[in-house]
């Protein structure tokens, strides 16, 4: 059913202003690039969600950051397949996810780890963030079966 709905690719530069207003839409900062980033989009190439990964080359291990899924197209498994696709591609991701996409993230399987398993630029963001009270961030995993 997805493909019907969406395909997954690349993002290109011509993306950037609506995966930014993505971000602003959830009350996040815009993405520095679009490397590593894939979009879900429809059938008139319009994009509506993507995911954007951050890779730790010490450990090996793939970050997202963020998922986004626009509201109108929530409920039709982008998030989902972009989520899978990566998982698919590096193996493991880690993620810290808002405390509202816990129940996204747990139907995905993902479990709770310790901070000390997230990426340190990640862990700054939240703790230096206005809205971390409300956010409720956790820090979370998932290895490949």
């Amino acid at each position: 059913m997805a493909d019907d709905l969406f395909t997954l690719r690349d993002a290109r530069e011509g993306d950037k202003g609506t995966l930014d207003a993505f971000c602003a839409a959830e009350g996040m900062d815009a993405i520095p690039s679009i490397e590593r980033v894939r979009v879900a989009v429809n059938a008139d190439d319009e994009v509506v969600g993507f995911i954007r990964l951050a890779l730790d080359e010490g450990e090996g291990v793939a970050f997202v950051n963020p998922v986004i899924t626009h509201d109108t197209w929530r409920g039709f498994g982008v998030g989902r397949a972009l989520m899978d696709e990566a998982l698919a591609r590096y193996g493991e991701l880690r993620l810290v996810s808002r405390g509202a996409s816990l129940a996204f993230y747990e139907a995905l399987g993902y479990e709770r780890i310790s901070w000390d398993l997230i990426k340190m630029a990640l862990v700054d963001d939240c703790d230096h963030c206005e809205i971390r009270e409300e956010c409720g961030p956790v820090p979370m995993r998932k290895r490949a079966e």
